[in-house]
């Protein structure tokens, strides 16, 4: 079920009237809460409720059997969850690729090998549930989470609908307390909740989707295209991404807000970061948190000199770019990323710098955001094969031509000066000061431009592949 379909139109008003129906009926609010999770999530294939479900009760249940007391026995509980939960994504979503990788790598050196691949069809969110359910492992392990022995309210936790496909990826200690105790209906926070989803629906529907089309219509053949035009793609692609999956976190916080349930804030906008550093910390806040907490303070973080500090950086960003995809060209996208920070461990740190940037920053904001695009295109990008041909047109090609794809500037413009004006908010129109005439003609003319441009159309969030 996607947030943008007509069935999800009717499913989020019927949950909303269903929960809010057994106020103060905590127990029961959410045993609906996981039926209409798992309906939502069972919408695209049932069959996927088996894997869920495993990775539901296998960490419930390590979470009753471990201690927080270092031992030995509960070492190997949270070894065995971990591997059980990586395990399942693994197989799914790498065994191929490692598979084939591997088999090149064998008939290069003379050896012809005999792997079988599996195809197997990767389930939807696997990714995101598999490192909510680690890091709960992991949090009860460490003593910073109180294991539930509440099955339901754990069930929900991993399962919820609204973050379940595509995040943000919550903590336990921040989500699950929230399934524990007995709840008001917020006005104020469902009427902003609502303004979240209009503004995600704007994002995903009215510019996203538009500007797919562009990016595909370029990089198709990119060696027939000048290198202007290849940087255009690179450009409008990472508006793209950004509309289409922020689009989506916006959604899904706006969803949680009508059920008084709040999530974590996945994009700050990254667009107006000063440096490559600060836009880290912009985008997808939620899964770098996660390796942060994870994997590069488990390395020794920056604790062990800097050489160590650039070992670590460089193994998150590799991970985090074989995370989102299995292929090379993920890799690539995640270790250049990470090369990028490199310089900031020899520099000394920013102080007092305005939370916001100004528009004296705007010449930083460009450039950091050029770097980051041009990256960009490993991840779009379907193989190496394809990112070397957009190399050697850019390496080669003209930059004085005008390029293709241009007319998207319609689209990207006015999203850039609506969040510029809305930056310090959480999200752009999260409060619009103006009359109330003109701010409701402002909420009816982007629901005419939602139902306008969803017309005839069904284009699949970008982050659903991973």
């Amino acid at each position: 079920m996607q947030f943008d379909s007509y069935i999800y139109a009717l499913f989020l008003p019927i949950v909303f009237a269903l929960y809010w129906s057994l106020k103060n009926k905590l127990q029961w609010q959410n045993v609906m809460l996981l039926i209409a999770s798992y309906i939502f999530y069972g919408w695209w294939d049932w069959r996927f409720l088996a894997l869920i479900i495993t990775t539901t009760l296998s960490t419930f249940f390590t979470g009753l059997i471990i201690k927080s007391d270092g031992s030995a026995r509960s070492k190997l509980w949270v070894a065995v969850n971990i591997v059980l939960n990586l395990g399942i994504l693994a197989t799914f979503k790498y065994y191929d690729f490692f598979a084939y990788s591997l088999s090149q790598c064998l008939r290069a050196l003379g050896i012809t090998p005999h792997f079988t691949t599996l195809n197997l069809v990767l389930p939807v969110g696997i990714s995101f549930y598999t490192l909510q359910a680690i890091s709960y492992t992991i949090d009860v392990y460490r003593g910073k989470v109180q294991p539930t022995r509440n099955i339901v309210a754990f069930g929900v936790y991993i399962a919820f609908f609204p973050q379940l496909v595509a995040g943000p990826i919550e903590r336990a200690s921040r989500l699950l307390p929230q399934f524990l105790k007995t709840k008001d209906f917020d006005y104020n926070n469902a009427v902003t909740g609502m303004r979240q989803i209009l503004w995600g629906l704007v994002k995903k529907l009215v510019i996203a989707d538009n500007l797919a089309g562009y990016v595909d219509n370029i990089l198709y053949h990119p060696s027939i295209m000048s290198a202007s035009s290849i940087v255009m793609a690179a450009i409008i692609f990472a508006f793209q991404i950004y509309t289409d999956f922020s689009g989506y976190s916006d959604i899904a916080i706006g969803s949680a807000r009508l059920l008084n349930i709040n999530l974590t804030p996945n994009f700050n906008y990254p667009f107006f970061s000063r440096s490559m550093k600060e836009l880290w910390q912009r985008w997808h806040i939620s899964l770098m948190t996660w390796f942060r907490e994870y994997l590069y303070f488990p390395l020794g973080g920056s604790k062990r000199g800097r050489l160590r500090t650039c070992i670590n950086i460089m193994v998150v960003f590799a991970v985090s770019g074989l995370w989102h995809g299995a292929d090379w060209t993920f890799v690539v996208w995640g270790t250049v990323n990470g090369l990028m920070l490199l310089p900031f461990v020899f520099m000394p740190k920013k102080k007092n710098q305005a939370p916001h940037a100004t528009w004296r920053d705007i010449p930083w904001c460009i450039v950091t955001f050029l770097i980051f695009a041009m990256i960009f295109l490993s991840f779009r990008s379907p193989n190496i094969a394809h990112l070397t041909e957009c190399l050697q047109v850019l390496a080669s090609g003209s930059y004085l031509t005008v390029p293709m794809g241009i007319s998207a500037l319609i689209y990207i413009v006015p999203l850039v000066v609506v969040e510029w004006l809305g930056r310090k908010q959480e999200f752009a129109i999260k409060s619009l000061p103006m009359p109330t005439v003109l701010r409701w003609a402002v909420y009816w003319t982007l629901v005419f431009l939602i139902v306008f441009y969803s017309a005839g159309r069904d284009i699949q969030y970008i982050y659903f592949q991973f």
